[in-house]
This record gives structure tokens, C-alpha cells and sequence, in this order.
């Protein structure tokens, strides 16, 4: 379900009259007029709770959780092929399995049961890819069972008319899957001339109120409007960095408390995927109000449930007004930037490492490195698009690797114990979306709600 809603550059409401929606890769589009503010996505629809790592396959919280012995799971899956869904014990063991043959696109039910209390691993594969959600059993059920229920419903083939009756929530049957890429601009009166927003395009996994922005459209590189500078509750002061639609700070985070006031404690040489902790070098080469603190994923979460979602919801340890990224919305930054040329080193759309890269700190290895990479100074200078990654590096039990890592943590599990981020590498070109374990030290970098 998505909600439209739209903005000035000062952040004040604006009236809009239509609203267009246009799906990039079925090439469809629909049309919200008012006083429609809401649009429903089909069979195959937007979910308000959409768990997985990837789009083409995704598990969504089991319900009830916890549970009695009985409970079910909706199991979404964009593309054709056979599914193993299997379900483990904490110690690994396989307790029950099933493999549905030929699962057609779309939703899906599972019904469960297990016969034992304790605590579960639900794992779907399908092509390669695979999804899990850990299940709490309180109660007995009658023995140890997966079952898919089906509906039968896949992807709705698109209409050929667009939605124009004057309702508070419209629906659409064209084709959509989590993971398209969408385009969405509004239209206000002013002045009694119709004008037309920015343009926003992204990737759509979930539920999400989308703000169209009306008068200046987005200047990359520049501070934010309206928010040029951000404050932590330990006074802070960080540079903010707009790039296409989303508001990143400009500097890796640094604060020693949660925006409530509790405070984070100092890891010293400690590892934990449970405690969180926050890690400093007063030794570094590179100082503090750069390079930041490193946390673990505890820390970064504060007891927020891992997300999916565009946005993420998860302030977690970021200041109020302000998130911690999903992985999905690491995806929408470095989509954005490999379709933009200016931002693209040597012609490959994955070269965009130095675009992101800062222009100090960078170690230079000459034996090994490649051009486009953020140490290669020969071509394309660093940091064209304004958000001056640090080379922090991360805290783990070897050393810190400061110079030749820039990683930051998402708010999306990929599975119990292991969290997506994004990290540069100070010899390569490309940005990478890697997983890691939660007891790592990462820097963090917030995302204006």
C-alpha cells in the first residue's frame, strides 16, 4: 500500500490533485486523482510487513509468533520455479521438510505445526536465493508438518485503463512484485497553474508513504534543504549531503548515547551479538570527528526488530528525526548513482566507488589496486556525489584495517546472527553489499525520516 503525500522545499504541506504511478519495468501507469491519497498494489500487493533479504523471494513474519504448537507464514515469491522450505532446531537439526514443486509467482500460505517447545529456523530456497524467520513454539501440535495452502493467484495480468474514480483508496491490478523500480510525481494547483513535483524514482519493497517534493528540486552534493546540519543528543554537529530524494548525513556517527538518553557502552576489546557496544581507536591516524565511532549491530538496533522497509523506521542509535538505513534503501542510493553518468568511473555502471569515496585517508597500493578504485588517483576525482566515505575500517579480533575500509551497517537481518551492509574497498571500484556477522564493529551512517 502505498500513501502519497507532498511537500515544499521548507517541508510545509501542498495539496496535490493527481498523483502518477508508473511501474519502470512492466511499463504500466496509473493515475491518483483527488481526493485518492492511497493506492493498493494488486494479488501480489505491497505488504506491511515484508521480512527477507531478497526480493525475489521473501518470508514474512510467522503469525502468532510466539506460538502454540499451530502457526502460518506467507511466503511471496516473484519468480516461477520449486521451493524447499525446511525448518531447524536451535542446534541445527532438521525437524521438518517440504519442497513445493513449480510455485507459480506470487503469495503463498504455509501452515506449520511442531510438536516440541523451543526455538525455530524457517528457511525457504528457490533459484539460488534463500529467506528465513526464527519461530518461538510454546505448545505441542500434532507432530511436525509443512503445508502450503494455495490461492492459486500469480501476477494479475496489467489493465489497459488507468484508475480514475475520485475514491479515498484506489486499487490497481497491473503487475507488481517488491523489487520494481517505480516512478511516482504529483501534481498541485498554484496560483491556479498546475505544477508537477520532482520526479521520484526507487525501488519498491513495502508499504511506504512516499513525499513529493514541490518548488526546488534535489541538488546533489548540497547540504539538505532544511536540513543542513544535524545534532546528536551528545551536541554533535553533522554535515548533511543531499542525493537524489534521500538526506544523508555527510559524516559517520559518533555519539556515546541513544537519542533517550541511555548510554552505549565502550566495547574496549569485547565481542558481542548481544550487548551492544560502540569501539574507538584514540590511536588513529584519522581524527574523530571523521572517522566516528564503530558499533555492533546491538548497538545500532538499540532492541529494534530488524527492516525491510523504505523507509526503515529503526532510529536505533541515530538522533531523532533520523534512521538507520535498510538494505533497501542502501539499494535506492547505488541504483540512483549507476544510472547517473556522472557518477559512473571507466564507463561501468558498477564503478561508482569513488563517486561515494572521500578524498583524504584512502591508502594508496600501488601493486594491487585497480583504476576506478577510491585509492587510484589517475582518473575521475572522489566524492562527486557528496557523501565522503571514510575509510574507518571495522573492529573485529585481527585489527582495525584503517585506510583501505569504508563499512556501514543496515537495519535488515539477513539471518539470526547476521546483518546486510555496504562496504568500499580502498584497490576496487565497485561498492559491495555484503552480510557479516553482528558482534563486528561498522561505522554508521543516518537517513533523514
Amino acid at each position: 500500500m502505498l500513501t502519497f503525500t507532498g511537500r515544499d522545499s521548507l517541508n510545509q504541506h501542498v495539496p496535490m490533485s493527481r498523483v502518477v504511478v508508473r511501474n519502470l519495468f512492466y511499463n504500466w501507469e496509473e493515475t491518483l486523482y483527488w481526493p485518492d491519497t492511497v493506492l493498493v498494489m494488486g494479488a501480489t500487493g505491497i505488504g506491511d510487513a515484508v521480512i527477507g533479504c531478497v526480493p525475489s523471494l521473501q518470508l514474512s513474519q510467522n503469525s502468532p509468533n510466539p506460538f502454540d504448537g499451530i502457526t502460518s507464514v506467507e511466503l511471496r515469491a516473484a519468480e516461477p520455479g520449486d521451493v524447499e522450505v525446511e525448518i531447524t532446531d536451535i542446534a541445527g537439526r532438521v525437524v521438518g521438510a517440504s519442497t513445493y514443486s513449480l510455485l507459480l509467482p506470487g503469495t503463498h500460505e504455509i501452515h506449520i505445526t511442531l510438536s516440541s517447545a523451543g526455538v525455530y529456523l524457517l528457511t525457504a530456497r528457490q533459484n539460488g536465493r534463500s529467506a528465513s524467520v526464527k519461530m518461538l513454539n510454546r505448545g505441542n501440535g500434532a507432530g511436525n508438518t509443512i503445508t502450503f495452502s494455495d490461492d492459486g493467484t500469480s501476477r494479475i495480468p496489467a489493465s489497459d485503463s488507468p484508475k480514475t474514480d475520485n475514491s479515498s483508496k484506489g486499487g490497481t491490478n497491473n503487475s507488481f512484485a517488491p523489487g520494481h523500480r517505480m516512478e511516482y510525481i504529483g501534481y498541485a494547483i498554484q496560483d491556479g497553474v498546475e505544477v508537477e513535483s520532482g520526479h521520484k524514482v526507487q525501488m519498491q519493497y513495502n508499504s511506504q508513504t512516499v513525499v513529493l517534493t514541490f518548488g526546488v528540486s534535489p541538488v546533489d552534493g548540497q547540504p539538505c534543504p532544511g536540513s543542513p546540519t544535524v545534532t546528536d543528543i551528545d551536541g554533535n554537529v553533522y554535515n548533511t549531503v543531499q542525493i537524489d530524494y534521500q538526506c544523508w548525513m555527510r559524516e559517520n556517527l559518533r555519539t556515546t548515547h541513544y537519542s533517550d538518553g541511555t548510554p552505549i557502552p565502550a566495547g574496549g576489546d569485547n565481542l558481542s551479538d548481544t550487548d551492544p557496544y560502540y569501539y574507538d581507536y584514540s590511536s588513529s591516524d584519522i581524527p574523530l570527528s571523521e572517522r566516528g565511532y564503530l558499533y555492533n549491530w546491538p548497538a545500532v538496533m538499540h532492541g529494534k526488530p530488524s527492516s525491510n522497509s523504505v523507509p526503515s523506521e529503526v532510529r536505533g542509535v541515530c538522533p531523532t528525526g533520523w534512521h538507520v538505513p535498510s538494505d533497501p534503501e542502501f539499494v535506492v542510493l547505488t541504483d540512483y548513482l549507476s544510472s547517473r553518468a556522472e557518477y559512473i568511473c571507466g564507463g561501468e555502471t558498477t564503478n561508482i566507488a569513488k563517486a561515494l569515496a572521500s578524498t583524504t585517508w584512502w591508502e594508496e597500493y600501488i601493486d594491487y589496486q585497480s583504476i576506478c578504485s577510491p585509492s587510484d588517483q589517475s582518473v575521475n576525482a572522489n566524492n562527486a556525489s557528496g557523501f565522503s566515505a571514510i575509510p574507518a575500517g571495522w573492529f573485529w579480533t585481527g585489527g582495525l584495517e584503517e585506510g583501505q575500509f569504508a563499512k556501514f551497517w543496515s537495519c535488515t537481518e539477513r539471518m539470526p546472527g547476521s546483518s546486510w551492509g555496504i562496504y568500499l574497498l580502498w584497490v576496487w571500484p565497485d561498492v559491495f553489499r555484503f552480510y557479516t556477522t553482528q558482534y563486528l564493529g561498522h561505522s554508521v551512517r543516518c537517513l533523514r525520516d
